[in-house]
């Protein structure tokens, strides 16, 4: 019986014992807590952390992406994903923008820049002026877009009105209009009221508003006919728009 008694009695100390620790230990936890709480920054606890990823950095930078969207990682805690999206991809450089949360103020933002498939210009400009609104770029997408900074391309001259849809369309019809073609190289594309390629060496050709695949098709085998019989035609004009004919002035 007394060995039974001193056992309790150590089990009770022992006990004890591990109450005092924990109480001891979720102070130690309190007292840190408060005191990284005076000696911390909020602000740069809130703060924002995102990781860029853009695939040309020489055409759009990280800075002016972050000034486009500075207004809306204002509100630390819910941040509008689909927002910032949508802020970015306002930027004319940016084809495509992947935003992710990684964790509450944790975001990553991937870039892919636009793809110039054409130079583009707008004919309600005159020929030479180049300022804003009169010259810029369709994408791979077809899509028209016009940036204040600008880059060398080598790529085919589009005209047309500054309008989304007629660039779309053109953008279709050069797709088009380059298989039928092959292996000639088309130059430069108007889309006015008619449509006129400027053909390498020097050949202008008139398809007109209808009927311009089949005109380019026609085209292309009286010109194979012809440059076996007279060089001149390299620097021609060639009227499509006739029905059973052609015309051709030098």
């Amino acid at each position: 019986m007394f060995i039974k008694r001193n056992n309790r009695r150590k089990k009770s100390i022992t006990q004890h014992t591990i109450t005092i620790l924990k109480t001891l230990l979720l102070a130690s936890i309190l007292a840190f807590a408060i005191w990284s709480a005076q000696n911390t920054n909020p602000t740069e606890f809130l703060e924002v952390d995102i990781s860029w990823n853009i695939d040309k950095n020489e055409i759009v930078g990280k800075d002016e992406l972050e000034g486009k969207i500075s207004a809306l990682i204002n509100s630390k805690i819910q941040l509008d994903l689909h927002q910032i999206k949508l802020a970015i991809e306002s930027h004319p450089w940016v084809a495509q923008a992947h935003v992710k949360r990684l964790f509450w103020n944790s975001i990553s933002i991937d870039i892919t820049t636009q793809t110039v498939a054409m130079k583009w210009r707008n004919k309600d400009c005159k020929k030479d002026d180049d300022s804003h609104k009169c010259i810029g770029y369709i994408s791979t997408y077809g899509d028209l877009f016009i940036p204040d900074k600008m880059i060398k391309s080598d790529a085919v001259l589009a005209t047309s009105s500054n309008d989304q849809d007629v660039a779309k369309k053109l953008y279709q019809n050069y797709q088009s209009y380059k298989k039928i073609i092959e292996p000639m190289i088309i130059n430069s594309y108007s889309k006015t009221n008619i449509d006129k390629l400027d053909v390498e060496p020097n050949v202008k050709v008139i398809l007109g508003y209808q009927q311009q695949q089949q005109r380019l098709e026609r085209f292309k085998k009286v010109y194979n006919k012809l440059i076996k019989e007279n060089s001149r035609i390299k620097n021609a004009t060639f009227d499509m728009r006739y029905n059973k004919g052609f015309s051709i002035s030098y």
